[in-house]
């Protein structure tokens, strides 16, 4: 069985992706769209969201809004190497 930071992980990878977060998923309304779809599909497998943000070391909010940080770094500097 995944622990609740795997469950959050596979989530985040399979609901987030870059071409979204460059527009307007950056904004604080969409990541608290995203906490939300997170928590329902996350009590729908058995996790709380206190368990969910004691495994992850913090607040699922910040914890989305780094995740989007970093994919979105990571899409620049993939785009960048392209030329594009």
């Amino acid at each position: 069985m995944a622990t609740a930071k795997e469950f959050v992980e596979f989530w985040l990878e399979n609901s987030v992706h870059p071409d979204e977060e460059f527009g307007r998923k950056q904004d604080g309304v969409a990541v608290e769209s995203l906490v939300e779809g997170l928590l329902v599909a996350a009590e729908a497998q058995g996790f709380s969201k206190k368990q969910m943000e004691d495994e992850l070391g913090g607040d699922i909010h910040s914890y989305i809004r780094n995740s989007i940080d970093s994919q979105n770094a990571d899409e620049r500097a993939r785009l960048k190497k392209e030329g594009h």
